[in-house]
């Protein structure tokens, strides 16, 4: 069967390349640079995939493919726009696009995302892409025009389309609190985004956190809690680091999620979960179950849909997109302008690790900002082998437990008593740290504990 293929594209070099190279490549090919002739195209031709541009001379892209749903027409939408769009990846795939591509168009890419689209129809005939109709797009938040940040708004556009639970892995500081959030305002939820930090709430507190409890249930419940899940009713919660759960409350959490209702703490009243959960994690899930520290299916039942956020180092393109967001915030917060930033710093912070990823970046924009005197940013740049060498040689002889016990000690100092900063600072649990404090009989108090 041959594959019925229609370009619609204002470009007319673009569709001089596209057609023979297309053609040869074994589809039958027609093409137009209007939107009001792409319709009169669609409908005749019936087209198996469609390559739409997103900003045409009669019309928006994006709108065309809205429309598409409602005058049925079938066939694998693949959007394509320039560099300068990209945040509407988000928008495209949440309202159906099979996929998306970036101009100047890489025709290897285009070629193995056509082969893939091949195989779908002719796998499943039976099949059309459906097209939904969404509220108007509000662009995100997430700065990047990297391959890895495209590939993330196509994940985040696909999750804000269904109701199944996510889970978001990535290492801390990439953001991955801001890839749920992009997921809750493109899935058109009219209730409130509720974030909980699973590593930096009380243990014993945690049930009553989540679920809320009822006056009198236990000592000091004076008087009745509303827990998160009941304010996040029509909303999104959002349970980040949800590895350093315990697993008493991973069980508790389980149920929940197969019943899709709870009770309050002390309660006998059954309160139907009216929220999308969302979880996040820095940790290996796969390995924690293989310990017994993570329920294997509570993992499952998270990971209905998995989106990796990727870590800084994975995109240096990004870094200069970065860099003029974080400083246009930092600049209003702090009343300062620095607004100029020497090439050399930046092809610099290109080459560094970024162990810290984003929120690393961030921290360092924020003290050098603070430090120079001028518009232009004064920054020692990083380097990621001479802190390893500096490391290295000033632990090298030291058993590993006396080097953990000191960083330990080095970082309760610097978070000034607080306890879940402590944890999410060190990557650990609460049981945990409080474990290593008692094994290394270290001295300190806390006052969020």
């Amino acid at each position: 069967m041959m594959i019925k293929l229609l370009v619609i594209d204002d470009e007319s070099a673009i569709r001089r390349t596209l057609e023979p190279h297309l053609t040869s490549s074994g589809f039958q090919v027609r093409s137009t640079a209007t939107l009001s002739e792409g319709e009169k195209i669609w409908r005749s031709f019936q087209p198996d995939i469609i390559l739409l541009d997103i900003k045409l001379p009669d019309g928006d892209g994006l709108q065309f493919l809205a429309d598409a749903q409602k005058k049925k027409l079938a066939g694998l939408v693949i959007v394509i726009t320039g560099n300068t769009d990209m945040e509407h990846a988000i928008e495209a795939m949440r309202r159906g696009a099979y996929d998306y591509l970036q101009k100047p168009l890489d025709i290897d890419q285009l070629d193995a995302l056509l082969v893939r689209a091949r195989n779908s129809i002719q796998q499943k005939p039976e099949e059309v892409q459906t097209i939904e109709e969404q509220e108007e797009f509000v662009p995100g938040r997430i700065t990047g025009h990297s391959q890895a940040v495209l590939n993330l708004h196509k994940q985040i556009g696909l999750a804000a389309r269904s109701y199944a639970n996510v889970l978001i892995r990535g290492e801390s500081g990439v953001g991955k609190e801001l890839v749920a959030k992009s997921i809750h305002r493109y899935s058109g939820y009219t209730g409130s985004f509720v974030a909980v930090n699973c590593s930096a709430i009380v243990a014993t507190l945690a049930e009553s956190e989540l679920f809320g409890h009822e006056k009198g249930s236990f000592t000091g419940a004076d008087s009745v809690k509303i827990g998160q899940l009941e304010f996040a009713k029509d909303g999104t919660i959002f349970l980040d680091e949800i590895g350093d759960l315990s697993l008493d409350l991973q069980v508790k959490l389980l149920r929940m999620l197969q019943e899709r209702e709870f009770k309050r703490v002390g309660g006998t009243k059954t309160i139907p979960l009216e929220a999308r959960v969302i979880a996040a994690t820095h940790r290996d899930l796969e390995a924690m179950v293989k310990t017994g520290d993570f329920r294997e299916d509570l993992y499952f039942r998270l990971q209905v849909l998995e989106i990796k956020a990727p870590p800084l180092r994975e995109r240096v393109e990004d870094i200069p997109l970065l860099i003029t967001a974080l400083l246009n915030k930092i600049n209003l917060e702090t009343h300062r302008q620095v607004t100029k930033v020497p090439d050399q710093l930046i092809r610099q912070l290109q080459q560094y690790h970024w162990p810290g990823n984003v929120r690393e970046l961030q921290n360092r924009l924020i003290s050098a900002v603070i430090r120079s005197p001028g518009e232009v940013l004064e920054m020692p740049p990083p380097s990621a082998e001479s802190e390893i060498t500096q490391a290295v040689e000033a632990e090298w002889d030291r058993p590993l437990l006396e080097v953990e016990k000191a960083h330990i000690q080095r970082v309760l100092q610097r978070v000034d008593g607080h306890f879940g900063r402590a944890c999410e600072i060190l990557g650990i649990s609460r049981p945990t740290l409080r474990k290593k404090i008692s094994d290394y009989d270290l001295k300190v108090t806390f006052n969020d504990e």
